[in-house]
């Protein structure tokens, strides 16, 4: 194994476990045709923002929302 494909493997470990999911799940056939529940378009979307003050208004967006599903 080539040292980039042992940084790519831990890098996907790594966020598993961030995530608290299994590495298998960034590779599930089984995921949504409309792509809810797919980590992989979250992780796209974040990356594509550009700015601090962009990701600070998408993590207050995200606060905001587990807060209301926890009551």
């Amino acid at each position: 194994m080539s040292g980039a494909d042992r940084l790519r493997t831990q890098t996907l470990r790594t966020l598993s476990e961030i995530l608290g999911i299994p590495v298998e799940h960034f590779f599930d056939g089984d995921l949504p045709a409309d792509g809810i529940g797919d980590p992989n378009e979250c992780l796209r979307l974040w990356s594509r923002i550009r700015t601090r003050e962009g990701r600070e208004r998408a993590l207050t967006c995200l606060r905001t929302i587990v807060e209301d599903e926890r009551r």
